[in-house]
């Protein structure tokens, strides 16, 4: 008996559609894609249920002729390919063809379109892959897709959708990508009748970004540009000191198409050269170079790339990253380090150690120089640091007195949830009565007041839960309330032990929330500053 058969037409539609159109966002992906390549300068997006009973795109680009639009619901019909050859070569997003033969087959499809004010437009409707109707219409030049039903005939396919209200995120950020990469295209977004997204034409991304991000977050952006003959990278990165736990925006533009590419991430991290101490950046990076240096058919829906030479492309970014930023390579921090410990010593026993300015600084004199060490971001550190660290029991000291601290509903509610996580960085603490509760030990390197413990809820009250899952989280704000505070005079062997501690943390020039810990001034500098 045969066991190998050959399958139906409609059920290979089908597959082949699902390897292009698997939730309402590839939908809108698609039709956007077409819409643009299509000159379009206002695409309008409607939906119904999240796109799962209705996607409409109105655009006012080129539109299409009665025949085009005949033959654009066919597969492998396509207005932006001649030959295997153009391949190679194709500047456009993909095949209009292509797309609409795939969305056609999972939903009923309606095109009204027209390519010349001056003639009448064309409407045909589709059903699972099958043309119904063409008809003339009257409507103004250009496109209006609406797709409905969508995996109607795929009942298993449209059971696997989520809710509404997530395939609609999904939506709002494929549109919110392509409106970034396009600021000269006006976009509208309505859904059941309500309107959630209007972008009128922007002179910039960065100025259209401004929309999109919170207004602390946009103005930490750092804006940077560098060009080599195989490729462009431009674009905005985050601060290392404005880098959370949790990102609002990593976006990769390759050649205007909103892509994933592990390589650049991976280099975009590599550049900022340990400097984010296990938190995220926001970023939105534009690289382009010329469609013979990238595969943009790894997937079926395009959203992965691969470059040509993956390790060059590593290398440039990274490098780009680490010059915007003014950060060193890893080896390249422990070096001078090492070359910075060894300058204190040696000028130790030449300057009277080390002073205190605004009992806040700590300066010390070394070969280049002078360095000025902020005293509460270094205790930051070394607290940090020492109560972090894996496989070890974190070192406590009792109370003599207890100390009994009366939290806020919130705060009582976060503590609850954190209670032993604090016991293991250190805080041993139990409930005294109703919302009292009694803190027991701290960690043996920080000193702490009742204030501090209050202080130190208050804050964590104010964390979303989500970050608070992380224990470094958390051991931040232990940090930050019993490391050496601003106001307080330190003796030079405090002052010593400090800078001491500092050198020995594996990350020693910035704190754990980002700010930097020391600042150098070159002997070079003073010199110039004084008209030497």
């Amino acid at each position: 008996m045969n066991r190998i058969k050959l399958l139906p037409d409609d059920t290979i539609r089908k597959i082949a559609a699902g390897e292009v159109i698997n939730r309402p966002a590839s939908v809108v992906k698609e039709l956007i894609e077409n819409s643009i390549d299509a000159g379009s300068q206002k695409i309008i997006i409607e939906l119904k249920e999240g796109g799962k009973n209705l996607i409409k795109i109105i655009d006012d680009g080129i539109g299409m002729s009665r025949d085009d639009v005949r033959l654009s619901v066919h597969e492998h019909a396509t207005s932006k390919l001649n030959s295997i050859d153009g391949l190679e070569s194709l500047t456009t997003y993909g095949f209009r063809g292509e797309a609409l033969a795939s969305i056609s087959a999972v939903s009923r499809l309606k095109i009204e379109t027209n390519d010349d004010d001056s003639n009448t437009g064309t409407s045909l409707s589709a059903e699972a892959g099958e043309i119904k109707e063409i008809k003339e219409i009257a409507r103004a030049k250009g496109t209006t897709i609406s797709v409905q039903t969508l995996f109607y005939n795929l009942p298993v396919r449209r059971g696997f959708l989520k809710s509404d209200s997530y395939e609609l995120k999904l939506i709002t950020e494929t549109i919110s990508a392509y409106a970034i990469a396009y600021p000269n295209i006006h976009f509208t977004l309505s859904s059941d009748g309500k309107e959630l997204l209007v972008l009128p034409k922007a002179d910039s991304f960065k100025e259209r970004l401004k929309i999109f991000l919170e207004k602390n977050v946009f103005l930490n952006l750092q804006e940077f540009r560098f060009t080599n003959p195989m490729l462009s990278f431009w674009g905005v990165i985050s601060a290392p000191e404005t880098a959370k736990t949790f990102y609002q925006l990593q976006q990769i533009f390759f050649n205007l198409r909103p892509v994933r590419n592990r390589t650049v991430v991976k280099a975009i991290y590599e550049g900022y050269s340990g400097t984010l101490r296990g938190n995220n950046p926001n970023f939105v990076v534009f690289l382009e170079t010329t469609p013979q240096n990238l595969d943009v058919n790894i997937h079926p829906t395009k959203n992965e790339v691969k470059f040509a030479d993956e390790r060059f492309l590593y290398d440039f970014v990274s490098e780009a990253v680490r010059k915007t930023l003014g950060v060193q390579k890893r080896a390249e921090i422990l070096e001078e380090t090492a070359l910075f410990q060894r300058s204190l010593l040696d000028m130790d026993g030449a300057i009277q150690g080390f002073w205190q300015l605004h009992s806040s600084y700590i300066f010390a004199q070394i070969q280049t120089g002078y360095c000025i060490i902020d005293q509460h971001a270094a205790a930051e550190r070394i607290i940090f640091e020492d109560i972090v660290k894996k496989d070890e029991k974190v070192a406590t000291q009792g109370l003599l007195f207890p100390i009994i601290v009366e939290l806020s509903p919130e705060e009582f509610s976060i503590y609850e949830d954190i209670k032993e996580t604090m016991s293991a960085l250190g805080i041993e603490t139990k409930v005294f009565s109703g919302r009292s509760v009694v803190c027991e030990t701290i960690p043996s390197s920080v000193t702490m007041t009742k204030t501090d413990i209050q202080e130190l809820f208050l804050e964590l009250s104010k964390i979303d839960k989500e970050k608070l899952s992380y224990k470094e989280e958390i051991a931040k704000q232990i940090a930050c309330k019993g490391a050496v505070k601003a106001n307080q005079r330190l003796s030079q062997p405090e002052m010593e032990a400090l800078i001491n501690k500092l050198f020995a943390c594996k990350d020693p020039y910035f704190c754990p929330h980002g700010r930097p810990t020391i600042i150098k001034i070159g002997r070079d500098e003073l010199d110039k500053k004084f008209g030497r």
